[in-house]
């Protein structure tokens, strides 16, 4: 989420975009290009969020891919309430000396994410009942081509709120869960929500400043504004 030289290994080749894995393409890149890459150089780019170098709704999945060069499986997700994703989900990212883990989604349609889970190789279902599709090697091709809907950023190091609020200012509002400890800060003109926690990780993450109410009102909804 490379192809290897091409009639030896096509097998092979086939073997790991069934299995949604992909490994990242060698670019060279100097200093400054990956200092773009950095989790708070967040800018608004054609009224879109631009982040990691990569333009929310804009930029492919493929992009996303090859830009944060590390190892990613892609897999759809399907749950209890028939709710349909599709994620590149990538385990070990360094940027810079930064550790996280990160999930990008792809822009796919509803109709064509459930052709695809028919078309699916292999389908697991998880502990909390959501199900795990392996996808064909030719959707994940698809997949590939798709826009990036939004991406998650889950470092490993906790942040603290005067690191956020110097790299991203005072949030417009902050929400805190019901159900946990958590505090979503969030700057919907950024398409940004930072989630902040003494007792699970901390999360970033960024969607298009157009769709930022997907996220915001079921927070309204089920959360408590804080001051």
């Amino acid at each position: 989420m490379e192809r290897k030289i091409f009639i030896s290994v096509l097998g092979v080749s086939c073997l790991a975009l069934a299995i949604g894995i992909f490994g990242p393409a060698e670019l060279a890149e100097p200093p400054g290009e990956r200092e773009r890459h950095l989790p708070w150089n967040i800018s608004l780019v054609n009224g879109t969020t631009q982040v990691f170098g990569l333009k929310l709704g804009q930029s492919t999945m493929e992009e996303g891919l090859q830009g944060i060069q590390a190892s990613a499986e892609v897999s759809m997700f399907v749950s209890e309430d028939d709710d349909y994703v599709i994620e590149a989900f990538f385990n070990d990212v360094n940027m810079m000396g930064l550790g996280a883990k990160m999930v990008l989604t792809a822009d796919v349609s509803d109709d064509e994410m459930r052709a695809m889970y028919k078309r699916g190789l292999r389908i697991a279902t998880m502990g909390s009942g959501t199900r795990k599709v392996t996808l064909s090697a030719e959707d994940l091709l698809r997949v590939r081509q798709a826009p990036i809907a939004s991406i998650t950023y889950l470092p490993k190091i906790h942040l603290e709120e005067d690191f956020v609020q110097k790299r991203f200012g005072q949030p417009s509002q902050r929400i805190k869960e019901k159900q946990s400890d958590a505090v979503h800060w969030l700057y919907p003109a950024l398409g940004l929500d930072v989630t902040l926690s003494e007792k699970e990780k901390d999360v970033l993450q960024y969607l298009p400043p157009a769709n930022f109410s997907t996220l915001l009102l079921p927070l309204q909804r089920d959360g408590e504004a804080q001051d």
